[in-house]
C-alpha cells in the first residue's frame, strides 16, 4: 500500500430516501477515517468524491424546480465534503474535493482514468448487527470494472488490522497481489497468511481407470508440494521479511472460495487482498468464478486488485 500515491474515496451522501445526507453513515465514516490514516503515512493525495444519481423519476418530482434544487444539492455536498477535507488537512494530509451528478460507479472510474488514481477507496452499506460484508451497488460495479485497486472498507471493533490473507492462484495478478499485501502488512502492523487452495476436479476420472489409491496420494502430496515452493517463490520477490508478526503459509485441498471462506473464520481474518480477472470476451465484466462465488459472504474488508492487462469497460467521453 505504499505504492499508492493518489487515492479516490468515494464518499456516500446518500442514505435512506434522502438524496443527500450531511451526516454520514458509520461505514462511510469509517472509509474516510481509513484513507485519511493511509494518506498521512504513505503521504498520499486523498480526494474526496460524491456523485449523486438523480434518477428520471426523481427528476420529475422536482421538475418545477429542479435548477434551484440541484444548486442547493450540490452546495450541501460539497459542504460536506470540505469538512473532510479541512479534516484530512488537519491530520496533515494534502486533500481535496469534488462533486458531480450521475451514477457514482461511473464517475468514480471517470474520474480514475482522469487523474490517474492508484486506489479507489468506499464503504460498504451500513451493516448493524450482519457479521457478512453487505455490498452495495457501487462497490460491486466497481470491483469488477475499476481499472485500479479497489478497498472496500468494513469497519471493525478494532481500529488496527491484525490478519491480513492473500490467496493466490499462483499467477502474475496473485504475485501482485501478495506484494500489495505484504506492503499492507507493514503499515497495518499485521500478521500475513498466503493461501494457496489445491484442487483435484478430475480425480473421480482417475479413480475409474483402477489407478491405486497410494499413486493418487502420491500425486496429491507433490502437487501441494510444488505449489508450496510457488508461494515461497512468489513471497521471496517480496520485502516480508520486514514484516513484524511474520508469514503463515498454507496449502488447503478444496475448492477456493470456501478455502477462502474458511481460513477467513479460522484466522479471524480483517482484511482479504486479492487479484482479480476479467473473463474473456468481456472486458471488465466480471471478475472471476471464485470471487464471485466468494464476495456475497465475505465478513471482512477486501482490497482487489486488477491483472495488468485488464481492460476497463468504461471511458472518459
Amino acid at each position: 500500500m505504499q505504492q499508492f500515491r493518489n487515492v479516490l474515496v468515494g464518499v456516500d451522501l446518500s442514505h435512506a430516501d434522502r438524496i443527500c445526507t450531511t451526516e454520514l453513515s458509520a461505514p462511510a465514516q469509517y472509509a474516510v477515517e481509513r484513507a485519511i490514516w493511509l494518506g498521512r503515512l504513505v503521504k498520499a493525495q486523498v480526494t474526496f468524491f460524491a456523485a449523486l444519481d438523480v434518477s428520471p423519476q426523481t427528476e420529475d418530482l422536482l421538475a418545477e424546480d429542479f435548477e434551484h434544487v440541484s444548486r442547493d444539492i450540490r452546495d450541501a455536498a460539497e459542504e460536506v465534503l470540505a469538512e473532510l477535507v479541512s479534516r484530512a488537512k488537519q491530520d496533515g494530509v494534502a486533500a481535496q474535493s469534488a462533486f458531480t451528478f450521475g451514477k457514482p460507479w461511473r464517475e468514480i472510474i471517470r474520474r480514475v482514468i482522469s487523474n490517474q488514481h492508484d486506489l479507489v477507496v468506499v464503504s460498504t452499506r451500513d451493516l448493524g448487527a450482519a457479521s457478512r460484508l453487505l455490498f452495495g451497488s457501487t462497490a460491486m460495479k466497481l470491483l469488477r470494472k475499476c481499472p485500479c485497486p479497489v478497498w472496500v472498507t468494513k469497519p471493525a471493533p478494532e481500529p488496527d488490522v491484525a490478519n491480513i490473507l492473500v490467496p493466490s492462484d499462483l499467477t502474475d495478478v496473485a504475485a501482485h497481489a501478495l506484494d500489495v499485501a505484504v506492503s499492507a502488512g507493514q503499515l497495518m502492523n499485521a500478521r500475513l497468511h498466503v493461501l494457496h487452495a489445491a484442487e483435484f476436479e478430475f480425480e473421480h476420472r482417475v479413480w475409474l481407470t483402477g489407478v491405486p489409491q497410494e499413486r493418487l496420494e502420491s500425486y496429491r502430496k507433490e502437487t501441494r508440494s510444488q505449489s508450496e515452493r510457488e508461494l515461497q517463490e512468489q513471497l521471496a520477490a517480496t520485502d516480508y521479511r520486514t514484516l513484524t508478526h511474520g508469514v503463515q503459509i498454507q496449502v488447503v485441498d478444496g475448492p477456493a472460495d470456501q478455502v477462502i471462506l474458511q481460513t477467513i473464520e479460522e484466522q479471524h481474518i480483517d482484511l482479504l487482498v486479492m487479484g482479480t480477472a476479467a473473463r474473456t470476451g468481456f472486458p471488465g465484466l466480471l471478475i472471476g468464478n471464485t470471487a464471485e462465488r466468494l464476495l456475497p459472504e465475505l465478513s471482512c474488508s477486501i482490497l482487489a486488485v486488477k491483472p495488468a492487462d485488464f481492460v476497463c469497460p468504461v471511458s472518459v467521453d
